[in-house]
């Protein structure tokens, strides 16, 4: 039974996160982050780059659209996801490897995400936990009493969307089979979608997926009711952490889902944690704005399939 996302128990299934790694195939010069405006990950990291406060030059994929399986983004990323960081032509993959690097290269300077070496531990602890909940299944799953928000609309209920996804990928494969580069990524991800899509149709992982979240939020009240959030603190330092970064918009997702009252109390430390980094600036930045579904998904999707229509040549 699958009660965590592949990337966290299948190792073989994914290529390793690349770290600042130079490709032929990224911008040369400046900050860029491929995303997406909904996606969890590329929310996670927006923030991050918000609360460093450093400029940075957007290139949204556009999911919807299935852009993240692209020829030319699939060369820069192989895992075929967002978000990817480029700085200076070099590549960083994997969120929480993302949010580290960035840390680790603009922290001290920007005097954010510094954190005392007593603090690393639990700061870390508290990020895996954040990083290995199965949010996908949450969002994709088709969950009873559960009505998911536009524009997610029935997709869970119809069972397509990962589906599509494999059908799609076993068409690269072919078309690709002699580029190994992209015929090893294509692989590699049908294998992954097809072991997430299993856990999110199948109604036993499910409900264990839901009882398994259940118990980690129930340990994030226990943490934020001992640590240093009771006494004016964060989740597991004194000032804002990666922890916090990654806890945040996982709890905001998890709202935008309906799932609230399933998961935790109204009344709950929770729901004040997550207030507060709401809250933040670097929040409502990096969040906040670019949840405008009809100016950053809606309109973008129509412009692509109008551009579509009139190209002969398929981004696929």
């Amino acid at each position: 039974m699958r009660l965590k996302p592949v990337y966290a128990t299948d190792l073989g299934l994914v290529d390793p996160p690349l770290t600042d790694v130079p490709s032929p195939w990224a911008p040369k010069k400046g900050i860029h982050l491929y995303h997406f405006p909904l996606s969890l990950d590329s929310q996670k990291v927006r923030q991050g780059l918000e609360e460093i406060g450093i400029d940075w030059q957007s290139h949204v994929i556009l999911l919807p659209a299935q852009q993240q399986f692209s020829p030319s983004y699939a060369r820069i990323n192989a895992r075929c996801v967002v978000p990817t960081l480029v700085i200076d032509g070099r590549v960083t993959t994997d969120t929480v490897n993302i949010l580290t690097h960035l840390a680790d290269r603009f922290g001290v300077a920007k005097n954010c995400f510094t954190t005392a070496e007593h603090e690393k531990e639990d700061i870390n602890y508290w990020i895996d936990k954040a990083a290995s909940l199965f949010i996908e299944a949450l969002t994709y799953g088709d969950i009873e009493g559960v009505k998911k928000p536009f524009p997610l609309g029935n997709v869970s209920e119809q069972g397509r969307y990962h589906q599509d996804k494999i059908e799609l990928l076993s068409r690269l494969i072919e078309k690709y089979q002699h580029d190994e580069t992209l015929k090893h990524a294509y692989e590699k991800k049908r294998a992954v979608i097809e072991a997430t899509h299993e856990a999110i149709v199948t109604p036993s992982q499910l409900a264990a997926i839901v009882e398994s979240t259940k118990a980690e939020l129930s340990d994030l009240e226990q943490q934020l009711g001992e640590g240093p959030f009771d006494s004016g603190g964060w989740l597991a330092s004194d000032a804002l952490s990666l922890a916090d970064i990654q806890w945040g918009v996982v709890l905001y997702r998890l709202r935008w889902l309906g799932l609230e009252p399933l998961l935790w109390k109204g009344e709950s430390r929770i729901t004040s944690y997550a207030d507060r980094v709401i809250a933040r600036e670097s929040f409502q930045r990096g969040i906040i704005q670019w949840s405008k579904v009809g100016r950053n998904v809606i309109l973008p999707m129509l412009q692509h399939r109008l551009f579509s229509l009139f190209s002969r040549d398929s981004a696929l």
